[in-house]
């Protein structure tokens, strides 16, 4: 069975390989779930923050115009 020395971000190893010839590489994406899906999601993340903050300011506005209705009740 062949081995090929992986040289990858400082850390060098031997993985063997199959009798074809092929090896499967090592996924480093997995550390960054977080990032990558923060990245992909990015606009739908921004739409529904900027919704719930208009949606707050509404309902802030209500509250105020109640609490100064029933200032001029009293």
């Amino acid at each position: 069975m062949k081995e090929k020395i992986s040289m990858n971000s400082s850390e060098h190893y031997v993985q063997a390989l199959l009798p074809l010839g092929c090896w499967t590489p090592v996924c480093r994406q997995k550390r960054n779930t977080w990032k990558r899906m923060l990245k992909k999601f990015q606009p739908q993340i921004e739409t529904i923050l900027s919704c719930i903050a208009i949606g707050l300011m509404f309902l802030t506005g209500i509250w105020m115009f109640l609490v100064q209705f029933a200032n001029y009740l009293r």
